[in-house]
């Protein structure tokens, strides 16, 4: 039996459309040319801090809030379903201050959030020495995210993964999809090697590649590859206790007895190596931010290729002058965080029920319209 969704892509994204699309008993079929959530999925550091991204009070704000709020029920749901651990923890975000200029910053930035209602709380240079005992002791400021979680971002997927096939996903792993069935302006299908898969609609959800399907669509799909490196250390215990989080870059530990430091954003195209100049500028962020840590082992690097677009802002919606076709891509740096809110609003909108969230501000056409 044909299926009545086809998604490409099985990353954080495609994974949870899939699993949503599964709850509500529709078919999917879904395709990944390599192996399930190995691309910017795999080098994720899986933190959940909706208002570190956030520069103000807006629909990405609401996304970023509702898709974290999603993820403890999420994560009950797919023990119960599969018995696998995502690393759902509880994990403080500290964002720091350590000159005048980022203390402004954070001034503000809490000046907004307690207009928006956000309860942050803020931290001087002693209290926040209380809360981190590791932190540079130079810290001026800080705020205080005592709510904020982190995952493991692969097991998040394959637990998305597992718990969708065991609904009825057919998974094509190591299967790239080659071409789009086309009948005028309606996307029938998808063809992948020698076979032929129809269906009633086809989610592109590939990430940093999903701009390749702009030429047999016709059109510009503005997604582009954003190279990020990341480095870890081996730490016992719980070297520290939150997520710290700077300008400069982020230190967050994890429970297999890691610290991860990140993330570089880079213009490289398609080259997902980690490269000297990327592992000395993030070796340089530790002694900056938890000085204790640069006498910690190196453990290695790596690097993934985040999909980013013009505006940040992801691509959510059909695309415009086609039927049978919606993108679910260019969600930069949270993947991992928006992966709950973008399953259940691409499953509401391709089950035609009003999405729980307006998708005015991510719609795919917004581009279009900046160019007439």
């Amino acid at each position: 039996m044909d299926p009545e969704v086809v998604i490409v892509g099985a990353g954080a994204i495609g994974s949870s459309i899939a699993y949503y699309l599964a709850k509500s008993g529709v078919r999917v079929m879904l395709f990944d040319r390599g192996g399930v959530g190995q691309e910017s999925t795999r080098a994720s550091a899986g933190m959940l801090i909706p208002l570190s991204e956030s520069t103000g009070p807006g629909p990405f704000t609401d996304l970023a809030l509702e898709s974290a709020r999603l993820f403890e029920a999420l994560n009950q749901e797919l023990y119960e379903r599969t018995g696998m651990d995502i690393g759902y923890r509880r994990t403080p975000l500290l964002r720091v201050a350590l000159d005048e200029l980022e203390e402004h910053e954070l001034r503000e930035r809490r000046a907004w959030q307690d207009r928006a209602g956000i309860a942050v709380a803020w931290l001087d240079s002693g209290s926040a020495l209380d809360v981190e005992p590791g932190l540079n002791p130079r810290v001026r400021a800080a705020l205080y995210y005592v709510n904020d979680h982190q995952v493991n971002a692969l097991g998040l997927t394959r637990a998305l993964v597992r718990a969708s096939v065991d609904l009825g996903v057919t998974l094509r792993e190591g299967t790239a999809v080659d071409s789009l069935v086309v009948d005028g302006d309606r996307i029938t299908g998808v063809r992948a090697g020698s076979e032929t898969y129809h269906s009633d609609e086809v989610v592109i959800a590939a990430g940093a590649w999903s701009s390749s399907w702009g030429t047999p669509l016709r059109t510009s799909i503005p997604v582009r590859p954003v190279r990020g490196q990341m480095v870890a250390l081996e730490t016992s215990g719980t070297p520290i206790r939150s997520v710290v989080f700077s300008n400069a870059g982020y230190l967050v530990g994890k429970p297999e007895g890691l610290t991860l430091v990140g993330a570089t954003e880079e213009e490289a195209g398609f080259d997902a190596r980690p490269t000297a100049a990327g592992v000395a500028g993030l070796l340089e962020v530790i002694p900056r931010l938890v000085p204790r840590l640069s006498n910690a082992s190196f453990a290695g690097a790596w690097a993934g290729l985040r999909p980013g677009t013009p505006d940040r802002l992801p691509l959510l919606g059909r695309l415009a002058g086609w039927q049978g076709v919606t993108l679910a891509t260019g969600h930069f740096r949270n993947g991992i965080l928006l992966a709950p809110a973008t399953g259940l609003l691409i499953s509401d909108l391709l089950r035609r029920e009003h999405p729980r969230l307006p998708l005015q501000a991510f719609d795919p056409a917004r581009f279009r319209i900046r160019a007439a």
